[in-house]
């Protein structure tokens, strides 16, 4: 358990580890007579080619290659580094999109030829969003224009970089693009209805039943009423486990606590002294933007008009153009602005007493409140705070006596805008909105200056000393327990005595990209949760992240495939239930639904016979629920008779069929078949590309191989 945290305290031990570590691997090659290969885990596969981690590496450095020639023969530089992380990001979905396309191209002998080619880049077929993703041959509004292709493609032709770029970058996406929009149309194409299935679609639509029932709902039989146990819930499982739903990924749930790590003074200093010594020369720059990008950590180049802290308000309200303000705090930044123009908005401030239509249902009880309370306001203004505390709902408010303070005409509601911009300053008076009832009292306006400034930032970075030292309360806490596997009571107990709070992580996958404490870095608690090392019970070392450090305590991990059901999420259970739950009570409800009339049936239950009119085996909803078994056997069985009680989604139906109508057929099903062809060429594409993913096994194992690793 917490192995760091236990070196970190003897730090003797660190050096024996790596000794230890070192000696193993030395002598692990001798004795294996390893030559230094190490078989590789596929990280994908697609039409039964494993692709490992270092042949797409290898991928990408060609990729990046191919992107760089091109980058630098339309930008006269190299391409950027990030766009390397980027191809390793994105590459592989690429590249597995086109390997499994690629199959079905050749069984079908599908090509683009010459002249299709040729048409796609230059001719009478351009597509367009080739050039745009690429910023050619487009207008001021970064769209494809023809003309200025025609214009100027023969120029950039008679450049060598530009032809490598038309023909293996362009080129490459057009035929890419067009061998997809071919396979398509043949797909569209394929799609076919046949007479006798249009026939059956017609007898769908148009034969209609009409009946009587009765109906008792799954609902009106308490779960008391019904014998059911664990046992039945496992038995449940045990025969729909194969479905697919229940095949998992690997998954772990954990919990954790979490310890901030707050910027020191020091922290603070740095941030706001870097700007410090570069207001005047910020003042006094030619360049505003150069400036910007030279100095400033978010580099926004964004010169609009910006929204400053509260505190700052003072400060904005004097403002000249050309000043520089700051250094202020705008949450992780420090910052500094500089005034480029400025103009002014009406804005309000005002105080108000909510009584919300989500506690005052009744609307005259609310209305009259709402007088009471606005008669005594009048009457003395120095009761508003106590009124808001007693009455208000809008509890964010509260705090602040019912206060806004200087907002615009565009921040609230019509209604409560109508109120605090129209009506007398020191009025109160009262606006029904969505949300209920206000009194509200303007409180003032103003004419507020609006600033468009250019802004240099400084991020306000935790230093080394800051992060350990939180780092050793973390620590602390690990060590604080005597036993390596930990008790979910014994975690809890002593976040509860350290005044931490424990946040529960349940059910996550190994494919998981980010989680909202943790951001892109969540990786680093994966590895540690799916260790093969990581012991259910045990405590991570101090899990170190932007702004907090976590201790995790592992609860459960579950690997692939079909769990057992005391493995299964408490989603699946309590689906599990609901269905046992519902199987018994049909059966409660079936031996109650017996007799030889829906009358005597109805009456026996305590239930009316209802009717349904004109259904069809298209639409089968009954008392308001989509019910196909109580509709198919309405079409199959004998006209005025006493059905058996019949089991469907939502309760038990009891019917008598009064008649059924069948159409007369028309003399030829085109319109049928026409119909039917639309709607299954209407999402044949998603259909197609799910189906092909299943049939070539595409799988993207990155993330998974990344931590669980060989």
């Amino acid at each position: 358990m917490a192995a760091i945290g236990e070196i970190r305290k003897r730090s003797w031990l660190l050096v024996v580890v790596i000794v230890i570590g070192m000696l193993a691997f030395i002598l692990g090659d001798m004795l294996t007579g390893r030559g230094g290969s190490v078989e590789q885990t596929p990280v994908a596969t697609v039409n039964g080619q494993e692709i490992n981690s270092f042949e797409y590496q290898e991928m990408v450095d060609k990729e990046f290659e191919k992107s760089n020639r091109a980058y630098q023969a339309l930008y006269k530089q190299p391409a950027p580094a990030s766009m390397k992380q980027q191809l390793t990001d994105n590459y592989m979905a690429q590249y597995l999109n086109q390997k499994m396309f690629e199959g079905e191209y050749n069984k079908l002998g599908l090509k683009v030829t010459k002249e299709q080619f040729n048409d796609l880049i230059q001719g009478n077929k351009v597509d367009g969003t080739i050039y745009e993703q690429f910023g050619l041959f487009v207008g001021p509004d970064r769209k494809f224009n023809e003309d200025t292709m025609k214009k100027y493609l023969p120029i950039y032709s008679q450049d060598p970089g530009f032809q490598y770029v038309l023909g293996s970058v362009v080129g490459d996406q057009a035929e890419r693009t067009k061998l997809q929009e071919k396979y398509f149309a043949m797909m569209n194409k394929g799609m076919y209805a046949t007479s006798y299935e249009a026939k059956k679609d017609f007898e769908a639509n148009s034969t209609t039943v009409n009946f009587d029932f009765v109906y008792a709902p799954y609902s009106s039989v308490s779960d008391d009423e019904v014998s059911v146990s664990e046992a039945d819930f496992k038995a449940y499982y045990q025969k729909h486990k194969n479905e697919k739903k229940y095949d998992q990924e690997d998954k772990v749930s954990f919990q954790y606590v979490k310890f901030p790590i707050v910027a020191s003074e020091e922290d603070l200093e740095i941030a706001s002294d870097y700007l410090k010594t570069r207001v005047e020369l910020f003042k006094t720059a030619d360049n505003d933007s150069t400036f910007v990008i030279q100095n400033s950590d978010s580099k926004n180049l964004d010169f609009s008009v910006a929204s400053f802290p509260a505190s700052m308000d003072s400060v904005v309200q004097k403002a000249q153009i050309g000043e520089v303000v700051g250094p202020y705090r705008d949450g992780e930044f420090f910052k500094i602005s500089k005034v480029l123009d400025n103009s002014y908005k009406e804005e309000a401030e005002v105080r108000h007493i909510l009584l919300g239509n989500d506690i005052h249902s009744d609307p005259i009880a609310q209305k009259r409140l709402a007088d009471s309370i606005t008669n005594v306001v009048k009457n003395d203004k120095s009761k508003f705070t106590e009124m808001v505390t007693k009455f208000s709902t809008d509890r964010a408010s509260i705090p602040n006596g019912g206060k806004y303070s200087w907002f615009d005409d565009k921040t609230m509601v019509p209604e409560f805008t109508e109120v605090a911009f129209k009506k007398p300053v020191n009025s109160i008076a009262q606006a029904k909105t969505t949300y209920g009832i206000h009194i509200i009292e303007v409180l003032g306006r103003r004419n507020s200056k609006q600033l468009k400034v250019a802004t240099v930032d400084s991020e306000i970075r935790r230093s080394k000393a800051t992060i350990n030292e939180v780092r050793d309360r973390a620590l602390e806490f690990v060590t604080s327990f005597e036993e390596s596997n930990v008790s979910d009571t014994a975690f809890r107990n002593a976040a509860t005595r350290l005044g931490l709070s424990v946040t529960p992580a349940d059910q996550i996958p190994v494919t998981q990209k980010e989680m909202a404490d943790f951001g892109s870095n969540f990786i680093q608690v994966k590895k540690w949760a799916f260790s093969k090392f990581t012991k259910v019970g045990d405590l991570s070392d101090d899990l170190v992240f932007e702004k907090t450090v976590a201790v995790a305590h592992l609860k459960n991990r579950v690997n692939s495939g079909i769990p057992s059901y005391e493995n299964l999420n408490e989603s699946f259970k309590n689906d599990i239930r609901f269905a046992v739950l519902n199987e018994a009570k049909a059966e409660f409800l079936k031996n109650k639904m017996k007799g030889s009339s829906l009358e005597e049936i109805a009456s026996a239950n305590t239930v009316e016979v209802l009717k349904a009119e004109n259904l069809t085996m298209n639409n089968t909803t009954v008392a308001g629920a989509n019910e196909p078994a109580v509709v198919g056997t309405a079409m199959g069985i004998a006209l005025n008779t006493v059905s058996s009680p019949i089991e469907g989604t939502q309760g038990v139906y009891v019917i008598n069929v009064k008649n059924v109508n069948a159409a007369p057929l028309p003399e030829n099903f085109e319109q049928q078949k026409e119909a039917a062809k639309a709607q299954l060429r209407a999402n044949v594409q998603n259909r197609a590309y799910q189906a092909l993913i299943e049939a070539t096994n595409l799988k993207d194992d990155r993330d998974k191989v990344n931590v669980l690793g060989n």
